[in-house]
C-alpha cells in the first residue's frame, strides 16, 4: 500500500512538473524582439501592405492589437509569465487569416500566356490624342519623376490632368513637388483655370497660367516635357521611353475589379529634371512614368471609386539600369510589362512580400528568362493620393540593379483612412 502510495505522490510530482515546465517562458530581452516583430506585423495587416487577395485578411487584428498593448504593460511590471501569455496568444491571432469580403468575378488574366504580346505597341502620338480606347473615356494625363539631384538630395515632382471619364476636362489640374530633406511637405499647386490643348502633328501641348504660376506639359512619341515657373520655384523635365504598357495587352479593356473596366497604357523611362528653388539650381537624374489612363464611364465604375471599395491596388512603375517596367495588381487582377535589352516581356507571375509597413516590399517576377527581384523602399508619400515614390534595388538573373527609381500607389480595401498605419500618416482622399 506504501509502495502504491509512493508511486501514485512521485507521478502527481511528475505531472506537476512538467505543467511548470510547459508554462511558456520569456526573457525581457526576447519579450521586447517579440513585440516589436508582432507590431510589424500588426501595421502590415492595419495598412493591408501585402496581397489580401492571395492571404486573406486578419479579421481578429484588432483584439491582437490589444493583446501586445497589454503585453507592453505587463513588461514594465515584470510580469513575464502574462507576458509570454498575452504574445503567445496576439503571436495564434495573427496567423489566422480570412477570406476577404469581395464578390466573385472574372478578373482579366494577361499573364496567363505571356509569350502572347497581344496588340502591345509603343504609343504613337496618335494614341497620345485618344478619348476612348475599347468604349471606356479617358480618365487622366499623368507624369511624375523622381531622382537624386546633384546636391545628394531626393526630389520628387508631378502633374495630372483630368478628365474623370466625363469627355471633359474637370478641375483642377495639379503640380505637386517633394524632396528628401523633409518627406512631409508637399508642394502642391491646384489650377481652377481650365488648361488650353494645342495639338500639332508630332505632338499636343498643354499649356496653363494663373495667379503668377504657369505650367507646360508636351507629351510627343517617346518624349515627355514639363515646365512649371512661379516666383519662388522653377522645373525642367524631360523623359525618354521606349516602349509603352498596355493593360490586358491592348486586347480589350481588363476587368480589374467587379463592375469596373481598366485601360490605357503607361510609359516609363530615364528622366532628368532642373530645379531653380530660391535661387539655387540643382540637377537630377531619376526615371518619369506617364500614364494615360481610361476608365469608368458607361461600361462601369470608375478604378479609384472600385479601389476603395475592394482594394488590393499595387501599382509599381519603376527603372534601373538594367531593367524598367510596371507591376499592377487590384483585387485578383495581375498585370505586368518589363523592358529589358530592348525587348518587352511578360512575367508568368509575381509576387508582392512586405518588409516595412507603409515603406518598403520586395517583388518577384518569373520571366522566361530568369528570375528579377526588385527591392522597394519608398522616402516619400502623398497620403490623399495614395502615392508613394522612393528607389528600388535588387537582381535580375543574379545581376544586380543600379540606379534604381519607383513609383507605389496603393490602395487597401477601404481606404488608408479606415486603416491608419501605426505611424500615423493619414489624409483626404483626392481623385487623380
Amino acid at each position: 500500500m506504501k509502495t502504491k502510495l509512493y508511486l501514485l505522490c512521485l507521478l502527481m510530482a511528475v505531472i506537476v512538473m512538467s505543467g511548470c515546465s510547459n508554462q511558456p517562458k520569456m526573457t525581457k530581452e526576447e519579450a521586447a524582439a517579440k513585440i516589436t516583430e508582432l507590431q510589424a506585423k500588426l501595421d502590415i495587416s492595419k495598412t493591408q501592405w501585402y496581397d489580401i487577395y492571395a492571404l486573406g485578411v486578419l479579421k481578429q487584428a484588432p483584439k491582437a492589437d490589444s493583446l501586445i498593448a497589454e503585453a507592453g504593460k505587463s513588461l514594465d511590471a515584470n510580469d513575464m509569465k502574462k507576458v509570454a501569455e498575452l504574445l503567445t496568444e496576439a503571436d495564434t491571432l495573427l496567423k489566422q487569416y480570412s477570406p476577404v469580403d469581395v464578390p466573385d468575378y472574372p478578373a482579366s488574366a494577361p499573364l496567363k500566356d505571356p509569350a502572347d504580346l497581344g496588340k502591345i505597341h509603343k504609343a504613337t502620338i496618335e494614341d497620345l490624342k485618344l478619348m476612348e480606347v475599347h468604349g471606356v473615356p479617358r480618365w487622366n494625363y499623368w507624369y511624375n519623376f523622381v531622382g537624386k539631384g546633384d546636391d545628394g538630395n531626393l526630389y520628387m515632382a508631378y502633374v495630372y490632368i483630368n478628365h474623370h471619364g466625363t469627355g471633359k476636362l474637370v478641375p483642377p489640374t495639379v503640380f505637386a513637388f517633394s524632396c528628401s530633406t523633409d518627406p512631409q511637405k508637399i508642394m502642391k499647386v491646384k489650377f481652377t483655370t481650365l488648361p488650353k490643348l494645342k495639338s500639332e502633328k508630332d505632338k499636343i501641348i498643354w499649356t496653363l497660367e494663373e495667379n503668377g504660376q504657369s505650367l507646360i506639359y508636351t507629351l510627343a512619341e517617346g518624349k515627355i516635357m514639363l515646365k512649371y515657373k512661379d516666383k519662388d520655384f522653377e522645373l525642367e523635365s524631360e523623359m525618354t521611353n521606349g516602349y509603352s504598357f498596355w493593360y490586358n495587352k491592348n486586347i480589350d479593356y481588363a476587368l480589374i475589379l467587379p463592375n469596373s473596366p481598366n485601360t490605357g497604357f503607361e510609359e516609363t523611362g530615364k528622366a532628368e529634371a532642373e530645379f531653380v528653388i530660391n535661387g539655387k539650381k540643382i540637377k537630377a537624374t531619376g526615371f518619369g512614368e506617364q500614364e494615360n489612363l481610361f476608365c469608368g464611364g458607361a461600361k462601369g465604375a470608375d478604378y479609384r471609386t472600385a479601389l476603395l471599395k475592394y482594394g488590393n491596388e499595387w501599382w509599381v512603375p519603376f527603372t534601373t539600369d538594367q531593367a524598367e517596367g510596371i507591376f499592377v495588381m487590384t483585387g485578383k487582377y495581375k498585370d505586368a510589362g518589363l523592358f529589358i535589352d530592348g525587348k518587352y516581356i511578360i512575367p508568368s507571375d509575381f509576387e508582392v512580400t512586405p518588409i516595412e509597413a507603409n515603406k518598403s516590399f520586395t517583388i518577384k517576377a518569373t520571366t522566361p528568362d530568369g528570375e528579377l527581384v526588385v527591392n522597394f523602399d519608398m522616402w516619400g508619400w502623398d497620403p490623399p493620393l495614395y502615392e508613394h515614390w522612393g528607389t528600388c534595388s535588387g537582381t535580375y538573373k543574379g545581376q544586380q540593379l543600379t540606379n534604381g527609381y519607383c513609383w507605389l500607389e496603393h490602395i487597401p480595401q477601404g481606404g488608408v483612412n479606415a486603416s491608419p498605419p501605426s505611424g500615423g500618416r493619414k489624409g483626404t482622399p483626392e481623385k487623380n
